[in-house]
């Protein structure tokens, strides 16, 4: 897969970091040897441990986010670093640097905009038991709602096109911007292709910082959130119709006497569902010129470039 073309692409290896301590090192010289021609970032979150001085030691170029949060760090990799593709993994030591090409070679050469490392768990506990609930859950709402096909949403190992770390806006602060990543690219036609990928356990003395119920909630959220920006028709549709069967029609059922209630529950639901009909248009229009803007800014892929090369 190390083809010439390959060598030519500028190639990032992102690295968030929050005390990685006793793993850093390992992932930065696993993924040098895979990738030697990769320029390394660690995007420091506020370490308190060695972290820093590790990176910098392994001649990594270190770049702070003193806003803490996973969604934060991301954002910043995208402003801050240029590149042909991006490389984004956890810092922890826990996927395979091994079959990076594996992710990498369809974005530069297949024109794929994202690949996803989808977690096939190596051992029993790479997965604590209400991650692996949470995730499930996380990843049937969303292929439900966006009507996708997603095995996993939530992996930390993932390659980028330029085209696509340019044209996606992230707002979330946590660790729910993996669903950003995955819904943005659903709203906006990007191609996204998963492949599976051996998932390990953390080290010992390395520390996961997902917390489970409340960023889980929070991940959840956003989804909901996503919808209401997103597919503002459908969320209040359903807003709608829960107003008038959950309200108006039980009170119209049950009061006889009174149709005050369930009038205004039934005005309400319209005014609800007239506001969905109005907001999808303007989000369509929006659509429309996102489309065109991209279109403007877009430049030949890496691969269609050395084809045109070589037929001249």
């Amino acid at each position: 897969m190390n083809t010439s073309n390959n060598q030519s692409a500028k190639i990032a290896l992102l690295l968030p970091c929050l005390n990685e301590e006793p793993t850093l090192a390992k992932v930065i010289r696993d993924f040098r040897k895979q990738i030697p021609q990769a320029d390394i970032y660690v995007f420091d979150n506020g370490s308190t441990d060695r972290s820093v001085e590790i990176a910098l030691r392994e001649k990594a170029q270190v770049i702070h986010v003193p806003q803490r949060g996973k969604g934060n760090v991301v954002r910043r990799m995208f402003e801050a670093v240029e590149a042909d593709a991006y490389v984004m993994v956890d810092s922890d030591d826990t996927y395979d640097a091994s079959r990076v090409w594996e992710l990498i070679d369809p974005v530069l050469n297949g024109g794929i905009d994202m690949t996803v490392g989808s977690r096939v768990a190596e051992a029993e506990s790479a997965f604590r038991k209400f991650h692996r609930l949470g995730n499930a859950l996380i990843m049937t709402l969303i292929n439900l709602l966006f009507k996708s096909s997603f095995t996993d949403i939530c992996s930390g190992y993932r390659v980028m096109s330029r085209n696509f770390v340019k044209n996606i806006p992230l707002l979330r602060d946590g660790f729910e911007v993996e669903t950003e990543l995955t819904v943005y690219s659903l709203i906006n036609s990007f191609s996204v292709r998963e492949i599976p990928l051996p998932y390990g356990s953390r080290p010992e003395n390395s520390f996961s910082k997902l917390r489970t119920f409340s960023d889980g909630y929070k991940v959840v959220l956003t989804i909901v959130w996503l919808v209401r920006d997103t597919r503002p028709l459908l969320f209040f549709t359903l807003l709608a119709f829960g107003l008038f069967f959950g309200g108006a029609l039980p009170l119209h059922l049950t009061q006889s006497n009174g149709l005050f209630g369930p009038l205004v529950l039934s005005f309400l639901s319209i005014a609800v569902f007239s506001t969905g009909l109005v907001l999808n248009t303007i989000n369509v229009k929006f659509s429309e010129l996102q489309v065109l803007a991209r279109r403007r800014n877009a430049t030949p892929e890496r691969g269609q470039v050395f084809q045109l090369q070589k037929a001249a």
